[in-house]
């Protein structure tokens, strides 16, 4: 049996989700949580499985058991293929710990999101993702995943099961996924910049903005930055064309070429130089800060302790300007603040069940505050329902059943029979699961 104890107090990573369960178990091999879900199924109880809890919405909290895969990954296994183009890892790993060991092996992630803190697992099951248009979110990386269903069977999906389609983003609904195999590449480096530009110059130019380079993200509401200044971040291959940008006026202080430590802390970097992006004429851009370096610093931001609650839609992405704009006019109308800037990042269409990325390519559009949320969420949500948005399963989010039914049409009806399938007695449920799907 898994080493399981009481009085254990669950408490996210913001501070906004706080609970205790009956009991909170760390089983160190699949057969304990073999036997931890044949118990909870025998006794009509109820199992949810954490990650390292940077998730901001409803789907983990119980009042029976909690589990933690933290203990099946203290071998540190890490099974690469022959071709060497996938590893096979517990699905419990950090990535902060996982990316290590690829990079000794001179290989890495396709993509990465905006930090590596969390379990590979928990960021892919409720559609962790990057930035760029043909790159594909987390769960996409998934060749093969191997999980204990509500009956307590021990199953192996891969592609070639359309199974896999729902199990790689199933908000943990349809099983304890316990191990995966994970595409991988040669291990690679990052051309970064940063640009300042006005909010309608840099919306007239997006699309070809989003085309033109591997990987683009926005900020705009950039604190020490005017509040039409909207900062854009590329994430490019070593000597990929800049395109538009490559005509952009250099503001660089910083010397060309730095790496490493420098991409952990670019917030840093960005506060010190924003007084020379400042006062930009409108329809010019200026490149503000250019730094090369390893992937794994480059893709991602350091885990600041802004604390905060964020809220994220994927808009179809030809709707990008539009709900931007939209939203720009109820903040300028209110004068609403928000804690971090609202953050845009695109990513590629997928066939993943649940995936808000399923219908076609998307743009992501984050809004992070913290005393405010409720007026802030208020007005951001309805716009980018108006504009086709679905809401990122691991945030906040305000919809019914029927609204979420609707959204994923007869993906959501095919994702229901799996969980009758896979989970007949409901032993991953939990009051927000039975409120999304019944």
């Amino acid at each position: 049996m898994a080493d399981c104890k009481s009085g254990h107090t669950f408490k996210n990573w913001a501070g906004t989700l706080e609970f205790k369960p009956r009991q909170f178990c760390k089983p160190k091999d699949e057969a304990a949580i073999v036997e931890i879900v044949k118990e909870a199924r025998r006794t009509r109880g109820c199992v949810r499985v954490q990650g390292a809890g940077h998730s901001f919405s409803q789907l983990l909290p119980t009042n029976d058991t909690l589990l933690s895969l933290d203990d099946m990954d203290q071998n540190n296994t890490t099974a690469i293929s022959a071709d060497r183009k996938s590893v096979t890892v517990s699905a419990g790993v950090r990535l902060k710990d996982l990316i290590p060991r690829l990079t000794a092996e001179k290989l890495a992630l396709k993509n990465l999101g905006s930090i590596t803190e969390q379990s590979f697992a928990g960021a892919a099951l409720t559609g962790t993702h990057g930035t760029g248009i043909t790159k594909g979110a987390l769960p996409t990386m998934i060749r093969e995943a191997r999980l204990v269903n509500g009956k307590g069977e021990v199953v192996t999906y891969t592609r070639d099961d359309e199974e896999l389609k729902g199990v790689a983003l199933s908000l943990g609904a349809l099983g304890i996924v316990t191990k995966v195999t994970l595409d991988c590449i040669p291990h690679y480096q990052v051309d970064y910049n940063v640009y300042v530009g006005k909010f309608d110059a840099v919306m007239a130019n997006l699309p070809q903005i989003v085309r033109e380079n591997e990987r683009v993200l926005l900020w705009w509401l950039f604190p020490l930055f005017e509040r039409d200044d909207v900062l854009i971040v590329t994430k490019n291959d070593l000597d990929h064309d800049r395109g538009l940008l490559g005509n952009a006026e250099d503001r660089v202080t910083t010397p060309l070429g730095l790496t490493g430590p420098l991409g952990k802390v670019e917030d840093a970097i960005l506060a010190a130089i924003a007084p020379q992006g400042r006062g930009t004429a409108p329809g010019k851009f200026k490149r503000i800060l250019h730094m090369k370096g390893d992937y794994e610093h480059m893709l991602t931001l350091p885990l600041l302790p802004v604390f905060h609650t964020e809220c994220e839609y994927a808009i179809p992405a030809q709707n990008a300007v539009a709900a931007l704009s939209d939203f720009r006019t109820v903040v300028e109308e209110s004068d609403l603040k928000l804690k971090l800037p609202v953050e845009l990042r695109w990513v590629a269409a997928d066939d993943q069940l649940l995936s808000p990325c399923n219908d076609g390519d998307v743009c992501y559009i984050g809004a992070s505050t913290e005393d405010n949320t409720a007026e802030v969420f208020a007005r951001f949500e309805p716009i980018m329902w108006k504009h086709g948005g679905r809401p990122h399963w691991g945030k906040h989010f305000t919809l019914s059943r029927d609204a979420i039914a609707t959204m994923y049409g007869q993906n959501y009806k095919d994702f229901v029979k799996l969980r009758d399938a896979m989970d007949p007695d409901r032993v991953f449920s939990n009051s927000f699961l039975r409120h999304l799907f019944g």
